[in-house]
C-alpha cells in the first residue's frame, strides 16, 4: 500500500498536518498574542508598563562598609565559622605532626637506606653505619614522642633482625 504514495505526496502531507499543529499550538497557548498580531498592536503589558531600568539614569551605588545595613549583617548559624583554607585539616595534631615534621622526614630517609642496602645487598652492619648519618642530621630525634613509630617502621621493613634495644642505642 505505501507504494502508492510518491515522495511528493508525503512531503505535501506532512508540510500540512505541521501546519495544522503549529495552528493549533498557537491557537491553544498564545491567543492573546495572536489577537495582538492580528490588531497590530503590541500586548498591553509592553505599552502600559514599560520596564524600568535603573541604569537609563544613574548605576546603582553599593554600600559602603561603613555605613551600617538596613537589617544587619548576615550571621552564620551556630556551629559554624570562617575560617581560611590553611586552617582546614581532618588529621588530629598528632598525625599533623608525624606528617609535616621531622618524624616524616626521618622515615623518608630511612626508606632510602633501605633501597640501598635492597640494591647492594647490605646487611645490619650496613645499615647502621647508614643510619648514624641520619642521627647526626637530626640531634633532636631521640626525645621525639614518635620515635616508637620509626622503630616500628625500621623492625617491620628491615630485611634483617633487630631487636628493640639495638634500635634504642642507634638514637641515644
Amino acid at each position: 500500500m505505501l507504494q502508492q504514495f510518491t515522495w511528493q505526496q508525503f512531503l505535501v502531507a506532512t508540510l500540512v498536518l505541521t501546519i495544522v499543529w503549529y495552528i493549533g499550538v498557537i491557537l491553544i497557548y498564545y491567543p492573546k498574542q495572536l489577537k495582538a498580531l492580528l490588531n497590530r498592536k503590541s500586548t498591553p503589558d509592553e505599552e502600559d508598563h514599560p520596564l524600568d531600568h535603573k541604569w537609563d539614569k544613574n548605576v546603582d551605588v553599593l554600600s559602603d562598609d561603613d555605613e551600617p545595613e538596613l537589617m544587619g549583617k548576615s550571621k552564620l548559624p551556630e556551629g559554624m565559622s570562617k575560617v581560611s583554607i590553611d586552617e582546614v585539616s581532618f588529621l588530629s595534631d598528632d598525625e599533623k605532626e608525624e606528617r609535616l615534621g621531622v618524624v616524616s622526614d626521618v622515615l623518608e630517609e630511612i626508606k632510602i637506606i633501605f633501597g640501598i642496602l635492597a640494591k647492594e645487598d647490605g646487611n645490619k652492619h650496613d645499615f647502621l653505619n647508614l643510619i648514624s648519618a641520619i642521627r647526626e642530621n637530626y640531634p633532636g630525634i631521640a626525645s621525639n614522642p614518635n620515635l616508637h613509630r620509626i622503630n616500628e617502621f625500621i623492625i617491620d621493613h628491615a630485611s634483617f633482625h633487630i631487636t628493640t634495644k639495638e634500635l634504642e642505642d642507634i638514637w641515644y
